[in-house]
């Protein structure tokens, strides 16, 4: 379940509402002892008085003995064309990379005496860096209609985490997200929403399928698939969800693994609970001016 703002800025102020999220997944559990997972919180603040938004993004992805902490904050213009809105979105921050050197292992290394990875690219200890963090998108939206496109890591920042002896850089590659969604509303009180998600770093892509149904707008329940051939083919997507005291909602996902991963891990396990809640447009009232009709 992707959060919309954190990978398309252009997203903030598209609805009338204050939003809020947390965000975690665990991938691929049981697959090592080390952690694979995302935490992430969003912030969403609609300025309707000048057709914009703005928001507040931070997320860590922790890989093995990598910790990327991403903090970015952003702004967005909203464009009405009649009943639709076309919005244009910019994003800027920073990461900070931390490398545990010593939870690494070298081919090479002694670990029995003196701890050495004997390796003049890998830290001893744990060693951080920080970077800059640009993001640009575009996003449409109208009322059962959502498409958007967007640009992350577009300077493909470099942070230095390698040993004092021959530091290495690790590069943040560009990333290219398009996002479409549609509501399709079969009665009153039933709905079903088709999405699809691709991903691509310009050298290899992924698509995400989904189909969600909601009921009332208050029970959800929807089926996924990632990849499009082949090589790209990694899991069957199962999700439910549910919205409660109005302005929750809470989601979550299992990923059933397809691949020839099956084997060795026990899927991977995603949440998300969001809160949301629509200003208020409050009329400015004209200043009374008093014109006796007698002098």
């Amino acid at each position: 379940m992707l959060k919309i703002a954190a990978f398309n800025t252009a997203y903030a102020g598209s609805k009338n509402e204050i939003e809020v999220g947390l965000h975690y997944r665990n991938q691929w559990t049981g697959l090592t002892n080390r952690t694979l997972s995302t935490a992430a919180v969003e912030f969403v603040y609609p300025i309707q008085k000048i057709n914009s938004g703005i928001c507040f993004t931070s997320f860590i992805d922790v890989i093995g003995a990598q910790r990327n902490l991403y903090l970015n904050v952003g702004y967005a213009y909203q464009l009405k064309i009649k009943k639709t809105k076309l919005a244009i979105g910019i994003s800027g921050g920073m990461i900070q990379t931390t490398l545990l050197g010593n939870q690494l292992r070298a081919p090479e290394g002694d670990y029995d005496g003196v701890f050495n990875h004997n390796d003049p690219i890998i830290p001893l200890n744990k060693k951080s860096g920080i970077s800059p963090y640009l993001n640009a998108g575009l996003f449409f939206s109208s009322r059962n209609l959502l498409i958007g496109c967007s640009l992350t890591n577009a300077i493909e920042a470099k942070s230095n985490v390698g040993s004092p002896n021959n530091d290495k850089n690790i590069i943040f590659r560009r990333n290219i997200y398009g996002f479409a969604s549609y509501s399709v509303k079969i009665t009153k009180n039933f709905m079903f929403i088709p999405s699809i998600l691709f991903r691509t770093d310009t050298k290899k892509m992924q698509f995400d399928y989904t189909l969600m149904f909601g009921i009332k707008n208050n029970y959800f329940a929807g089926l996924g698939y990632r990849g499009y051939n082949k090589k790209s083919n990694e899991s069957v997507i199962l999700l439910l969800g549910l919205k409660f005291l109005k302005n929750f909602k809470l989601m979550y996902s299992y990923d059933v693994n397809t691949s020839r991963m099956f084997n060795y891990q026990y899927g991977s396990h995603e949440l998300t609970i969001h809160y949301a809640f629509q200003t208020k447009n409050k009329s400015i009232k004209p200043k009374i001016i008093y014109n006796p009709r007698f002098l």
